[in-house]
């Protein structure tokens, strides 16, 4: 469901007649309340078409030695949530090639890495596992770069700084490439959210892409239920000039099990309400990229998403 964080690199490698490129999906666990693993999930099967996939359990990673590997989960055992199976945990991983790279899946606003408050709000993000085990780190922008460097130098001393500069590279972001690509005519409309979108006449009634965030829920607790509800009564009011396209984090369902399990059964009341009514489209497909290439308007929260449909033109509101 991120391949879309690979998948230009994918592209530019599987193109290269010097390259021999391997999609290998793995596997990843929810995590209980207790840190204990949880259900196990795979994904293998949801690739597009056009994208050969190889059995992680085939794939012999100490025989073969790959001269790269890419990886875009950088947290190891720090996630509260998921967790991948601790065999591809980046230090593990870091065993089995010449170079680890991980590429950052998610995409922040473009911040000025002058700004010591902005820098500090993603410092987080700069020192986890996969950060740190990588040979090089991919990240969307030079600005973005420089922000990296600063808190990583910050955090391991200005010695570090030469270290940092020299492995942290600001090439650009997967993500933007699959948008940016992805047109409104080439995507495949199901059925069943034609039947939604589509007026009377035949016209389109214009679609708003609703985005609600883990954060968002993890701060604001049963506020954020409160404000689910609201957000969806106005647009049900409204359904016949506007469609609505809710898109939860997908893996709403796993934070709020693992971290807010008080919240579970109400947020599952809101979901199941929401989809037998069948007035809005609910997206828990592995395809983003449909979602925003068939958006005329972004509402929710602050993420990556949003950074997306910025780079698309779409207007934006945050919730």
């Amino acid at each position: 469901s991120m391949w879309d964080s690979l998948e230009s690199i994918w592209k530019a490698a599987d193109e290269d007649p010097d390259c021999d490129a391997y999609v290998i999906p793995i596997p990843y666990y929810d995590k209980k309340p207790d840190g204990r693993f949880g259900e196990m999930h795979y994904e293998g099967d949801q690739y597009p078409d056009y994208v050969p996939i190889t059995d992680y359990k085939t794939y012999d990673f100490a025989d073969r030695r790959p001269d790269l590997i890419f990886i875009h989960n950088p947290y190891d055992n720090n996630n509260f949530v998921t967790s991948v199976m601790p065999c591809f945990y980046s230090n593990n991983l870091k065993q089995f090639t010449d170079k680890l790279v991980y590429v950052v899946y998610f995409i922040f606003g473009d911040i000025d890495p002058e700004n010591e408050e902005a820098v500090n709000g993603i410092s987080h993000f700069c020192t986890i596992p996969g950060v740190i085990n990588a040979d090089k780190v991919i990240v969307q922008s030079e600005n973005m770069k420089k922000a990296y460097v600063k808190a990583l130098t910050k955090a391991a001393g200005e010695a570090s700084r030469k270290y940092w500069e020299e492995k942290i590279l600001g090439l650009g972001s997967p993500k933007t490439d699959k948008v940016m690509n992805t047109r409104k005519e080439d995507v495949a409309v199901p059925e069943e959210w034609k039947r939604i979108i589509e007026k009377p006449d035949g016209s389109w009634r214009k679609v708003v892409f609703y985005n609600t965030s883990v954060s968002a829920l993890l701060q604001n607790d049963e506020k954020m239920l409160a404000k689910i509800r609201d957000v969806l009564r106005v647009f049900h009011e409204n359904r016949d000039e506007v469609t609505l396209l809710w898109r939860p984090h997908p893996l709403m369902e796993a934070t709020i099990k693992a971290m807010r399990p008080g919240l579970w059964e109400e947020y599952e009341g809101i979901v199941d309400r929401y989809r037998s009514d069948r007035w809005g489209i609910y997206d828990d497909t592995a395809d983003l990229d449909r979602s925003i290439a068939l958006s005329d308007g972004y509402y929710g929260d602050w993420s990556s998403v949003l950074e997306l449909c910025k780079d698309k033109w779409i207007p934006v509101i945050i919730q």
